[in-house]
């Protein structure tokens, strides 16, 4: 059993190593660079058109009249001019505040130096005052700008948001006005 076992091993060892040095060599005379290479055309092409980064953002807002802090986290999933964002929010008014879990889908204008956008989306809200206590669906629509030339390491966002938590007893609605970082994956 056991010299079967060995016979196997090294047969498919045999195989992988064949198999690998005719690859490299067809790639050779092609003139090819290896497919996962960071250099190759396809990977630079990828990479520009597909991303994912991450960041936060501080603020403040209006909600119901009162002045609000706001702070959140986000990631962002990108293709070329549109990206998908999760994200978690949280504002605190005098005697409210707010947890957010939401999605946004954000359309990019141009990819320049300053890139303007819009968003909209839906979240789901832990909403606490003196008053009530409910989790409630909220719609969001916004815009705002990405500076992209400040480092390479990560990019400004100015952003403003309109939010309004659905809630029987009397919609709540809120602008929060946030700037942030942004960090690409790379």
């Amino acid at each position: 059993m056991k010299k079967i076992f060995f016979i196997v091993i090294l047969t498919i060892v045999l195989f992988t190593n064949i198999s690998f040095a005719q690859y490299l060599l067809k790639s050779k005379e092609l003139n090819l660079q290896k497919p996962f290479s960071r250099n190759s055309p396809l990977t630079k092409m990828v990479l520009q058109s597909v991303g994912s980064s991450g960041g936060f953002n501080v603020g403040v807002g209006s909600i119901e009249g009162e002045v609000a802090f706001a702070i959140g986290a986000f990631a962002e999933i990108k293709t070329r001019d549109i990206s998908f964002i999760p994200q978690t929010n949280y504002w605190k008014a005098k005697k409210q505040n707010n947890f957010e879990l939401a999605g946004l889908i954000r359309f990019y204008f141009s990819r320049k130096a300053i890139s303007p956008y819009i968003d909209g989306g839906l979240g789901v809200n832990f909403y606490k005052s003196e008053k009530s206590d409910f989790t409630k669906l909220s719609i969001l629509a916004g815009g705002g700008l990405e500076l992209t030339n400040i480092s390479s390491a990560f990019n400004l966002l100015i952003d403003g948001k309109y939010k309004l938590i659905v809630n029987d007893g009397g919609n709540i609605s809120a602008f929060i006005f946030t700037a942030g970082l942004k960090f690409p994956f790379r």
